[in-house]
């Protein structure tokens, strides 16, 4: 338990080019900035030091210049928090690549700069041209990381799969974050790491903060569980707040993926309507995408009106520092009028400063509600199911138009756990969860 004397403090670890410079650098520390996205921006690293003696300028600054031209250099660090009163524990910032460094004066200061993902680097620098034939996005993923020395993460639960995909003059990243956004799925660069996940099982996640207006007080005219004006424990501080709200290409009713299949002249199609306010919204996003069957496009549909409907509602927060405030988790917002309701952290900003100052900034937007969904091409466009659609230890009849993601949607709330239909029907389904035909019964787990 934090006593309430105890002094806040703050520390940072920095490790440049390997070596432990924290002592060294000590005496001429002014800030620290950690800048975390959730996807396309890469990370940054930004260390400002102070130069009156110009010790920095004369004996360092060249060398960096060459080796951040040279992309040699490397700097992380670790910020840890003491008698801060909020959660996170230490953290850690990951690798970045040495990118710029500054000078600037009077006062004389030094700036370093780090990136996640280097400019120099060949999946970021070399434009290309190649023909991806007979690839799913993770094998993309997976090679490109390789040329960059890369490792990557693939952590959504929908794989597309390419008979073939032009790259033509662009960089690697370039044409794999394209291919992101059309099959609706993130990515980001972090730590050595290319990771792609799907946002609805972040945004899934429960929230680790509740910021309430008025910083958590309760007013008079409300319940007095904590007294006239008293604080709720369970709410968040902050310093201030900016919200927004937008409906230009950010506000569809609906999404509808088609696709004609030129050899069977069959119209393949699928329509995910909005919840909730934009649901109201008479319009209609129209996307055109090669998709093998109306379940696949049903779910593309959704991950669209997902990826423009996103930014509909969004928010920035100021807090004293907070180390479990990272890109990606979520945030209740209470008390707030129309922008009250789950929000997943866009961007986490981390400034400590050398008077022990510690400031976290985090960018929001709004969680969106499941879409409703409804196939067509083959099917009738109604939930299917053989038997009672509940999860404990029922059965599903498979229908014209289902896929596993579908099918997991409809029983679960969620596509993504069709892996579970999956290992439970192996025997039934065979090798490939991409293949299943209406009449088949499968055992539905709890």
């Amino acid at each position: 338990m934090i006593q309430p004397d105890a002094a806040r403090r703050v520390s940072v670890r920095i490790i440049f080019d390997g070596a432990d410079i924290t002592e060294d650098i000590a005496p001429y520390f002014r800030s620290l900035s950690y800048k975390d996205s959730e996807e396309d921006n890469s990370d940054t690293l930004q260390l400002d030091l102070q130069d009156r003696d110009s010790i920095w300028l004369q004996s360092w600054l060249e060398k960096a210049v060459s080796a951040s031209a040279a992309s040699k250099l490397k700097i992380s660090a670790t910020i840890t928090p003491e008698n801060w009163g909020s959660g996170g524990g230490s953290l850690p910032t990951g690798g970045f690549e040495l990118d710029s460094v500054e000078a600037a004066g009077p006062p004389a200061t030094i700036s370093v700069s780090g990136v996640s993902l280097g400019y120099s680097s060949p999946i970021r620098q070399t434009k290309k041209s190649k023909a991806w034939e007979n690839y799913k996005l993770s094998a993309i993923a997976g090679e490109i990381a390789g040329n960059g020395g890369l490792s990557c993460v693939y952590e959504s639960a929908s794989d597309p799969f390419y008979e073939r995909e032009e790259q033509t003059k662009e960089s690697d990243i370039k044409f794999l974050s394209d291919l992101c956004h059309d099959a609706g799925i993130s990515l980001k660069c972090s730590d050595g790491q290319l990771v792609l996940f799907d946002q609805a099982t972040y945004e899934a996640k429960p929230p680790v903060l509740t910021l309430r207006r008025n910083n958590g007080r309760i007013l008079p005219a409300s319940p007095k569980a904590y007294g006239a004006y008293g604080k709720d424990p369970n709410c968040g501080e902050y310093i201030d707040y900016r919200l927004s709200t937008g409906a230009a290409e950010t506000q569809y009713g609906s999404c509808r993926v088609s696709y004609a299949d030129a050899a069977t002249g069959q119209l393949i199609e699928g329509t995910a309507k909005a919840e909730g306010e934009d649901g109201e919204s008479a319009q209609c996003l129209e996307i055109t995408a090669k998709v093998k069957d109306a379940g696949e496009a049903q779910a593309l549909a959704e991950k669209h009106l997902r990826l423009h409907n996103k930014f509909n509602r969004t928010a920035s927060f100021t807090l004293p520092g907070n180390t479990a405030l990272v890109a990606g988790v979520t945030v209740q917002l209470e008390d707030f009028g129309g922008w009250s309701g789950k929000y997943i952290i866009k961007q986490a900003d981390h400034t400590v400063s050398a008077d022990g100052g510690y400031v976290t900034k985090i960018t929001l937007r709004k969680v969106l509600p499941a879409a409703s969904s409804q196939p067509s091409g083959g099917g009738d466009g109604e939930q299917t199911g053989g038997e009672e659609t509940k999860t404990g230890g029922s059965t599903y009849t498979v229908k014209a138009g289902d896929s596993l993601w579908k099918i997991a949607k409809q029983l679960y709330g969620s596509g993504a756990d069709w892996k579970k239909i999956y290992e439970a029907n192996k025997d039934v389904i065979g090798g490939n969860p991409n293949l299943i035909y209406p009449g088949q019964t499968f055992t539905i787990p709890g």
